[in-house]
Order: structure tokens, then sequence, then C-alpha cells
């Protein structure tokens, strides 16, 4: 046998184990991936949220418009499309507009108002979750009657809403050092 031959590595394919190991841990950065993209989502509508509500705030309504005779109206029924240009929003209806087109019936939507109901009762932001839609529509009416409690005040809806972007960074940092050791 030529010396020649004797000195070339010898390199074995990737055994089937390591190629199992690999492709796990891309599933999981994947994973990972996509729930940091839906906590983000959540955390840009909460922002916009909060923008509304800053911008003005109504109990006892979905939201308020002015009509072409200058005269403040209560709108009662929840189109959100009808109130993208509205002057006040009450905290669901903020939620609602701003999630467009999906309103809280969409992913991004649900998410956000589990988010707020979970801070709200003391518990874990949960933005990445999706509940059922009667879950959902109970939150939110929970959310409603919590916003239009008497002793309720736009600065508690904005601290709602603060708390719960907080929340929400906080797993999100907890997902990118998870990544970023992935």
């Amino acid at each position: 046998m030529p010396d020649s031959l004797l000195q070339l590595p010898v390199t074995a394919p990737a055994g089937l184990r390591t190629r199992w190991r690999d492709r796990r841990r891309l599933q999981r950065i994947d994973r990972l991936g996509a729930k940091l993209a839906r906590l983000d989502a959540v955390d840009a509508l909460l922002a916009r949220t909060h923008q509304r509500i800053a911008n003005g705030w109504v109990q006892d309504a979905w939201f308020t418009t002015i009509d072409e005779q200058g005269v403040r109206l209560h709108v009662g029924t929840l189109r959100a499309h009808d109130g993208e240009a509205s002057e006040r929003a009450c905290l669901v209806a903020a939620v609602a507009i701003e999630a467009l087109p999906a309103s809280i019936t969409g992913p991004v939507g649900q998410r956000a108002v589990g988010a707020m109901w979970n801070v709200l009762h003391g518990g874990l932001p949960a933005g990445d979750w999706i509940t059922p839609p009667g879950v959902t529509a109970a939150r939110a009416y929970d959310l409603v009657r919590w916003n239009d409690s008497a002793d309720r005040c736009q600065s508690d809806v904005l601290a709602l809403i603060d708390g719960s972007r907080s929340a929400l960074g906080r797993s999100a940092d907890s997902v990118r050092s998870e990544l970023a050791s992935a």
C-alpha cells in the first residue's frame, strides 16, 4: 500500500444519532423562534393599545366618535372597523381596534386579552397561548367590567397594559436566553 494513502484523513459520515440530535436542536430553535415572534407580536399590539388609551379612554361604551355636528356619540356595539377613527376607546375595544383586521378573535388579540387578564388576576402573562373563543370572550367581558368599574381611571388601565407588557418582556427575555443557549 502506498504511503500517500495512509496520510489521508479518514472522515466517517455523521452517525444517525448525531443527525437526530442536530435535527432536534434545530426544531427546538424553530419552536423558540416562533414563540419569541408570538410574544413580540402581542407586545406590539399592547404598545398600540397603550397609545390609543393614552390618547383617549372611555367607560360604559366601546368607543366614542364625534359626528358631523360635533356631537360626541357613545357607541355601545363593538364593530372594531367603526372604531378605527374613534376619539376614545375602552380597554377591550382598543385591543380589538388595534388588532384589526382580526380583532380579538385572531391569535394575537386572543393572546393580548389573555395576557392582560392573567396579569390582572396575578398570574403569568401567558402571551403565547391561544384559548378557546368562549374563554377569550369571558376574559374580555371580565376586562370590560374591570374597565367600567366606578373607581377605575385611565391611569389604572394604562398601568395594566404596562404591567402586561413588562411580564411579556420577561417571558421574551427568558426565551431569548434559552435560544442563545440552544
